[in-house]
């Protein structure tokens, strides 16, 4: 693309060395200005602006377009150039869809999607196991977290509980937010002595510290990176799993440990096609 600007000419020719700016994928715009002509009293002024071809990464490719690869380098843990809606696109970026802020929430949701999987069927499976009471081992949506699917007697009821976990999560998720606009702010704020520990790493996705890190993982930069990804990965798959917890509740009526057991016991009895039915 090239684009002719006529101006009045100055003392002598100025040559502006061409400027580079980098987007976040790692594509590259150059913009250079050169003028014609050195005594004219008219210059005129070419801008040409040339996109470099996207960094090869040695990585597997998923559903991957010559556009998602433009601005997909590889540089992200989990970058496999799938983004078929341009969500990270950082020329489409706005409002609330920002790519730096989608990064982010990914791995915070798949963390807490890692949690929700493993916490939502654990008690189903220890009460199989007899590890735990009977009586509480039940279905994640028979504990109260959907009241009309079933409730137990917890020291208060499961709207007292909701109100309550709301204003917690609230508050951490307020801090959390604080962290991610302003690095490092939650480490300069008195929060009961523990503020040492929050100041962060400098990126909000993994602040790290004795809190955040304890067992100090990732030493070094490449065992960090395969980290990285691992924990992107198995975040996905998790919101996944959650997902599937949701559909199996409404189409079984049971747990998800027990539609296993089901399908294990009579695969053909028991499988996608034969539990399409509303209970």
């Amino acid at each position: 693309m090239a684009t002719t600007v006529a101006c009045k000419s100055v003392a002598g020719a100025v040559f502006a060395p061409a400027q580079e700016q980098r987007l976040m994928g790692g594509s590259a715009l150059r913009v250079s200005v050169a003028p014609l002509g050195k005594n004219a009293a008219r210059t005129s002024v070419i801008v040409r602006a040339t996109a470099n071809k996207p960094v090869k990464a040695n990585r597997q490719l998923i559903f991957a377009s010559e556009q998602s690869l433009s601005y997909l380098d590889g540089s992200l843990p989990g970058d496999y150039g799938f983004d078929p809606l341009g969500l990270s696109d950082p020329q489409g970026a706005g409002g609330f869809i920002d790519p730096n802020w989608l990064r982010y929430a990914e791995i915070i949701n798949g963390r807490f999607a890692m949690l929700g999987a493993a916490g939502a069927i654990a008690p189903e499976i220890f009460g199989k196991l007899g590890l735990i009471p009977q009586e509480t081992a039940l279905p994640w949506f028979q504990t109260g977290v959907i009241p009309p699917l079933g409730q137990y007697n917890y020291w208060a009821d499961p709207y007292t509980l909701f109100v309550l976990e709301i204003a917690l999560m609230g508050f951490a998720e307020h801090r959390r937010a604080q962290d991610y606009y302003k690095p490092g702010s939650m480490g300069k704020q008195y929060f009961l002595g523990l503020e040492k520990g929050l100041g962060g790493s400098g990126d909000p996705a993994y602040p790290g510290g004795p809190f955040f890190n304890f067992l100090g993982f990732g030493k070094d930069e490449k065992s960090l990176r395969d980290l990285k990804v691992k924990e992107v990965k198995n975040g996905r798959l998790a919101m996944l799993a959650i997902l599937g917890y949701f559909i199996q509740a409404i189409f079984t009526g049971v747990g998800p440990f027990q539609n296993l057991l089901d399908h294990l016991a009579d695969p053909a009895a028991n499988n996608v096609l034969t539990n399409l039915k509303l209970h």
